[in-house]
């Protein structure tokens, strides 16, 4: 067993200086990176952070970056009131509260249970989809692609 070991570190140190042989006049006619170049790269790796942090916080700010809501509460719609407040329709179970919320305080303004919620067809159209939707028009023959 020791054997083979000692023959494959030679085996390993051969093969290294072999290649380092090989790789020297490689190594003279290479340019070598000048700290302008880094320079360079740092500002464009700059650059793309601050645009890819700036979207998601343009994201954020528009309300279009939210959790996708499939279970027993869901955000149904919103409206921005001001820069720091906004009404807010959230679906609980069967009911639907209608909630204020402020920058330090969220305020229940409405309750509605039964005929009185809104959007009550928004949850069925949502599950079948757009695509769904745009199928089923063109195998009835009522829509065009």
């Amino acid at each position: 067993m020791i054997r083979l070991l000692m023959l494959l570190v030679g085996w390993f140190v051969a093969l290294a200086v072999s290649a380092d042989e090989v790789s020297a006049p490689l190594r003279q006619t290479t340019k070598s990176v000048a700290s302008v170049d880094v320079l360079q790269w740092s500002l464009a790796l700059l650059a793309v952070l601050v645009i890819f942090f700036a979207v998601i916080w343009l994201l954020r700010k528009s309300g279009s970056l939210g959790l996708i809501n499939k279970g027993e509460l869901a955000i149904v719609t919103g409206l921005p009131l001001s820069m720091r407040e906004k009404l807010v329709l959230v679906r609980v179970g069967e009911k639907q509260l209608l909630l204020g919320v402020s920058a330090g305080r969220i305020d229940k303004l409405l309750e509605l249970e039964g005929d009185q919620r809104l959007f009550q067809n928004q949850g069925a159209e949502r599950e079948a989809g757009l695509f769904a939707k745009k199928l089923m028009q063109v195998m009835q023959g009522k829509g065009d692609v």
